[in-house]
């Protein structure tokens, strides 16, 4: 009995190791910007606010971003700000710090951009974004863990800090002063749990990485972006030596011969296989209409999930294509 389960549990994962063999192809995507900037050219990257008791209920941002160039801070902010104070300081200069070498866009000096609404002009950038943090709670809590020590269980006391922060952006328009896009994203997590209450993180500590994932969400917005693709391929069903053949041309990185010789037995044998995978190879070099062509044509003679799915997914790669291409010509002219 023993043996044959031992038996079944080989078979088992000889089985999910085949299954996870399929050959795939790596490839840089690059992606339009989430937002339409009306052909922005250049931007200007205010300092976020850490604090907005006023700022948000009856101060208008431009006052705010003065105020901000000016070197008033403290006229509302708390002398316990410091933790938050770093974290927008972290926001700002992470997005300075990215749209320096940008190819899309020109990044014009935030105080240029500052002095220009103090004095009612129109700042020498296409669009400015700035935001403050607009909800800001933290607290140390407490919970008592039974614990197993030698000297038998005992009631142990864990301190741990919850944080609580929602940060407000909005991006406008200099041309026409109207707010092109406003977000907010709330940040909520708990902090590892200490025996020592002096051992719990501070907010700045815990805002960090999630302050980070914000910048590049906010990076992905306002100009275009790549991202990393992995295409998986078929695995040949029919023990043909063709097939293998073409899937050692795209492991050894010959993805134009692969293609073209899978394609030649889609042809002559009208493997399934064959045709898709030709399909996902021609994505990979960049012919996106081609590729969605013949996967519609897999798509309509199989009828198979797979071939489906993957079609779905080239239409909207397509789509996505066609934006950058719209958002990089509107810029040019």
């Amino acid at each position: 009995m023993k043996k044959s389960i031992f038996l079944l549990i080989v078979v088992l994962a000889l089985a999910l190791s085949l299954t996870g063999c399929a050959t795939t192809v790596t490839v840089e995507v690059e992606r339009p910007a989430e937002l339409d900037l009306n052909g922005a050219k250049s931007v200007g990257i205010l300092p976020f606010q850490a604090k907005s008791t006023s700022a948000m209920g009856g101060v208008s941002q431009a006052v705010i971003d003065v105020m901000e160039y000016l070197g008033m801070h403290d006229w509302y902010y708390d002398q316990d700000d410091e933790d938050r104070r770093q974290l927008t300081h972290l926001l700002t200069t992470t997005l300075q710090e990215g749209l320096v070498n940008s190819k899309y866009l020109d990044l014009v000096d935030s105080a240029t951009v500052s002095n220009a609404i103090s004095l009612g002009k129109k700042p020498r950038c296409d669009v400015y974004l700035t935001g403050a943090i607009t909800k800001f709670e933290t607290s140390i809590e407490s919970v008592v863990r039974e614990r197993n020590y030698a000297e038998g269980r005992m009631m142990i006391t864990y301190y741990y800090r919850h944080l609580k922060i929602e940060l407000m952006y909005q991006i406008v328009d200099t041309a026409t002063n109207k707010v092109i896009s406003i977000k907010t994203i709330p940040v909520e997590k708990d902090s590892y749990e200490h025996q020592e209450i002096d051992a719990v993180e501070s907010v700045y500590d815990m805002g960090r990485q999630p302050f980070m994932e914000i910048a590049e969400t906010i990076m992905r917005q306002i100009q275009p972006y790549t991202v990393t693709k992995t295409l998986s391929l078929l695995s040949d069903s029919m023990d043909d030596p063709d097939m293998a053949y073409a899937d050692e041309m795209v492991k050894a990185g010959n993805i134009d011969f692969a293609c073209s010789k899978y394609e030649e037995i889609y042809a002559r044998r009208g493997y399934l296989e064959a045709g898709y995978n030709a399909a996902i190879l021609r994505e990979a070099l960049g012919d996106l209409e081609g590729a969605i062509e013949l996967m519609q044509e897999i798509c309509d003679i199989f009828h198979d999930s797979r071939a489906i799915k993957a079609l779905s997914d080239l239409e909207a790669e397509l789509a996505s294509a066609k934006k950058l291409e719209y958002q990089n010509e509107i810029r040019k002219n």
